[in-house]
């Protein structure tokens, strides 16, 4: 009943996919963040590996500013620096390719060539023919003799080591915990800002998941999402369990490929969208996405064709790092953003692979969402916990899909959707969906003659209201 020009009309009113972007000097003032949300960005990233806590909690006031300005819900995700290995502290080293260089167990150096590592568990998993990859494989060098405290390796290739840069070991788990110290204060202070999502790093199993959620339980923030970022071979390998266990996916290929060759990142990243799919969950496709507009103000072509390949595999959402956090052209990189993944949409088919029908509200979602593409209609749901939105969002239907909760935090939770576009319902005495009608109406979202799927449930986690309506 839904011929092609009606969906691709309908599909070019709105961008489906979101845009995340991260925050940094090159946006940290008000202005532009409030132009990078005119452009289209629908959540913002703080990292928590650069910056201190006054800086963090400046950019979070900037953030709700900007969000009120622009009369926008805008998600906020805080992300932790992982357990990650980084090196002591020394003056930069060059290395030529096939030179010699020492490792030793220390927190800093003062000879040259002479490299500390201060964790001890390196020493213990490091073995003959490993390839190690400093600063996210700028240096690679291969290991040649070890010791319990040492060892020694030659560089494949020319450059700086550099003081504090992190360092990993090909194809290898180094045993960390899965929260540091710093983690831990990281998490309280998304708690105490009543940040949206919590971003983990360097995620290896579906209990890595569990400690976190159990923390976060434990002081208060039972509320605040878990994004799972794949970034090592021992996720990728446990894939199924840490989707289970997370509320949403993050594909990091700049890491991802210090572990595998470079050729099958898109196959792997094919792979961990479909699990998000199957499993009714958000992904997020990272890393170098228009890495070139750090420098210059237009993207690549292969920049071009990368994002509209992630939008079409089925991403829920694609993050911008670098670009908007540092670089030159932080609002030209959102507006390039917006005008690839409007132009991939333009050209949308809902994936082949639908998401687990484990529960009859999985069942009634997927129903609604037939129901809805089949009338020409616009989906709205009402939404306590949010749960029927994902449930929505996960079927990617060809409808529009408007979701209004009471409470604040759960409709900002919701940004990062794909296909779903949060409001917060005021409280009054009045009929909430003619209200919300108007609300739409009054945007331009809704228009006369236009048909609506309403649902909603009477009951507290239940979806069990369907109406149509006709403006």
């Amino acid at each position: 009943m839904w011929n092609l020009n009606n969906s691709q009309r309908l599909l070019t009113r709105m961008k489906r996919a979101k845009i995340i972007a991260t925050l940094g000097p090159a946006c940290e003032n008000l202005e532009t963040m409030v132009m990078m949300l005119k452009e289209g960005v629908d959540a913002l990233r703080i990292n928590f590996a650069h910056g201190e806590v006054s800086y963090w909690n400046e950019l979070i006031e900037k953030v709700r500013r900007a969000s009120s300005l622009v009369h926008r819900k805008v998600a906020l995700i805080g992300d932790l620096s992982g357990p990650t290995v980084r090196l002591g502290r020394f003056d930069d080293v060059v290395v030529e390719k096939g030179e010699e260089i020492l490792f030793f167990l220390s927190k800093e150096s003062n000879v040259s060539k002479k490299i500390p590592i201060a964790e001890e568990k390196v020493f213990s998993v490091i073995s003959e023919g490993d390839i190690l990859l400093i600063d996210e494989g700028r240096i690679k060098l291969v290991v040649k003799e070890t010791g319990t405290k040492e060892f020694k390796s030659l560089a494949l290739n020319s450059g700086v080591i550099k003081a504090e840069k992190n360092i990993a070991i090909k194809n290898k788990t180094i045993p960390l915990p899965p929260l540091s110290e710093k983690d831990v204060n990281n998490v309280k202070f998304v708690v105490q800002h009543e940040m949206d999502y919590v971003g983990m790093s360097f995620v290896r199993t579906g209990q890595d998941i569990s400690i976190l959620r159990r923390l976060l339980d434990e002081i208060g923030g039972k509320n605040v999402g878990i994004i799972a970022k794949i970034e090592t071979k021992d996720a990728v390998d446990n894939i199924s369990e840490i989707t289970e266990q997370a509320d949403a996916i993050l594909v990091a290929r700049g890491d991802l490929g210090l572990h595998y060759d470079l050729e099958t990142i898109p196959r792997i990243q094919r792979s961990i969208i479909s699990e998000a799919l199957r499993k009714g969950k958000p992904s997020i496709v990272a890393t170098q996405l228009l890495e070139s507009m750090i420098e210059h103000p237009s993207p690549t072509r292969s920049e071009v064709v990368d994002i509209m390949s992630a939008v079409q595999d089925g991403a829920d959402a694609l993050m911008l790092a670098s670009e908007t956090a540092i670089g030159k052209y932080p609002v030209e990189a959102v507006r390039w953003m917006k005008r690839i993944i409007e132009a991939a949409e333009r050209e949308f088919k809902p994936p082949k692979i639908k998401p687990e029908a484990k529960t009859i509200y999985d069942r009634f979602a997927r129903g609604i969402a037939l129901l809805a593409d089949s009338l020409e209609a616009k989906i709205v749901i009402f939404t306590r916990t949010g749960a029927t939105a994902r449930r929505m969002s996960a079927q990617r239907p060809i409808s529009m899909i408007y979701a209004a909760s009471n409470d604040e935090k759960v409709s900002t939770k919701l940004a990062i959707y794909w296909g779903v576009f949060p409001y917060t319902l005021e409280e009054g005495g009045g009929d909430p969906i003619q209200d919300f009608i108007n609300k739409l109406k009054l945007e331009g979202k809704l228009s006369y003659g236009d048909v609506v799927v309403f649902t909603y449930g009477l009951r507290r986690g239940a979806t069990d209201i369907v109406r149509i309506v006709e403006v």
